[in-house]
């Protein structure tokens, strides 16, 4: 299984990197390998679970910014936790590195502080590399 490698940059345009391009560029947001190794071949049944979740993370973001607003650190930090493993085992790394740092500044500090930035970037990440996972596999 190959590593999740690291969003550097949160800020530019995302860059999704080919796993043909090898480790070259630091702010990759997306992890081929990954996804392809959790799609099997691309399997009805993987195809099935991942239009699930393409279909729940826009509302689970949604619930995240409520409870950034409402300062619910323990709510944060749970649906925070949750999307970011999901978003790992697809291999979406620009949406799981952003909230890993969600997590680990409420875990260190007990604040929220940049959560929305950080949200915002798991977004946007998000729905970049849903249309090139569709561009490229069509899914």
């Amino acid at each position: 299984m190959t590593q999740l490698r690291r969003c550097l940059s949160f800020d530019g345009k995302p860059e999704i990197v080919h796993p043909a391009a090898g480790m070259a560029h630091a702010t990759e947001i997306l992890d081929w390998e990954q996804l392809d190794m959790m799609a099997d071949g691309y399997t009805p049944d993987f195809v099935e679970i991942y239009h699930e979740f393409l279909e729940q993370t826009p509302s689970l973001l949604e619930a995240l910014d409520a409870y950034l607003a409402a300062g619910d650190l323990a709510k944060t930090c749970e649906l925070a936790h949750k999307i970011k493993g999901s978003s790992a085992n697809f291999g979406f790394v620009g949406v799981t590195t952003p909230l890993v740092q969600l997590e680990s500044t409420a875990r260190d500090t007990g604040t929220l502080t940049g959560g929305s930035a950080l949200v915002q970037a798991a977004r946007r990440n998000f729905l970049t590399i849903r249309e090139e996972v569709h561009a490229q596999r069509g899914i």
